[in-house]
């Protein structure tokens, strides 16, 4: 794990000076990444947000969407809002 860490660690510092980042959810961050212009973005993967919230809130599924819904995938915090992906579960 402390591996994945330091990882991130370098992500981050390498990412724009205006990045957002969730409080509390750094083990689902999965990267960086970007859209031009707006390159050096947080990337966190949703499904692992679902599972820290389930686990630090503890709250089953359906609670945990709805906080995510009303808190975390409707942000938009300027050109440094970090990237959500919706992994499938193929």
């Amino acid at each position: 794990m402390k591996q994945r860490e330091s990882q991130v660690e370098l992500d981050i510092e390498a990412i724009r000076e205006d990045a957002v980042t969730f409080d509390g959810l750094d083990d689902a961050i999965i990267g960086t990444g970007g859209q031009y212009p707006n390159d050096g973005l947080v990337v966190y993967s949703a499904n692992r947000i679902m599972d820290l919230l389930m686990k630090d809130m503890n709250v089953d599924y359906e609670g945990a969407c709805e906080w995510f819904d009303h808190n975390i995938a409707c942000l938009y915090a300027g050109e440094g809002t970090p990237i959500i992906v919706y992994e499938s579960e193929s």
